[in-house]
This record gives C-alpha cells, sequence and structure tokens, in this order.
C-alpha cells in the first residue's frame, strides 16, 4: 500500500465529517443570525434547528438549499461543492485501491 493510497484513505474518512461540520456551523449561524434580527420568527428557527441537528446530512444541506438568507448562488456553492468533492475522493480512493 502505497503512501498516496494511504493519505487518499484517510482524506476520504475524514472528509465526510468535516463536510457536515461545515455545513452545520453555517446553517447554525445563519438561523442564529436571522433570529437575532427577527427576519425569522422564533417557532421557524427552532425547528429548522432541531432539523439540522437531528437529520444528520439532508437537514443542514436543506436548510443551506432551501431556508438559508444566504445567496441562492452561494449556498447551492457550498453543498454541490461538498457533495463534489467527496464524490471525488471517493471515486479517487475506488480507483487506486482496484489498480493496486
Amino acid at each position: 500500500m502505497g503512501a498516496l493510497q494511504v493519505f487518499l484513505g484517510l482524506y476520504a474518512t475524514v472528509l465526510p465529517f468535516a463536510i457536515l461540520a461545515a455545513w452545520l456551523a453555517l446553517s447554525l449561524w445563519d438561523i442564529a443570525r436571522r433570529t437575532s434580527d427577527e427576519s425569522l420568527a422564533r417557532g421557524a428557527a427552532v425547528g429548522w434547528t432541531l432539523g439540522v441537528l437531528f437529520v444528520p446530512v439532508v437537514g443542514p444541506a436543506g436548510y443551506l438549499v432551501g431556508g438559508s438568507s444566504l445567496p441562492r448562488w452561494l449556498s447551492a456553492t457550498f453543498v454541490g461543492g461538498g457533495i463534489v468533492a467527496f464524490l471525488v475522493v471517493t471515486a479517487l480512493t475506488g480507483g487506486f485501491s482496484a489498480a493496486g
């Protein structure tokens, strides 16, 4: 097993958690900001927060794409970029493990 395979394997293991952490942080930050400037009702904020925290991947991604106050292109870039990065690393890891 080469060093590149080990590196990509480790990266493929850690990357989903890093993506989820980034989505969670951004979602919770936006919910808190919108609640403090009163552009989001308290009940809606509680609902979004529970959804973001208790529905692991779909909650934060759904909030960023559907409920966020961020520009639509920025939200789509965060979510789509995370998915594409994960798929690329997974494909590279699978290709190296099949070749070696």
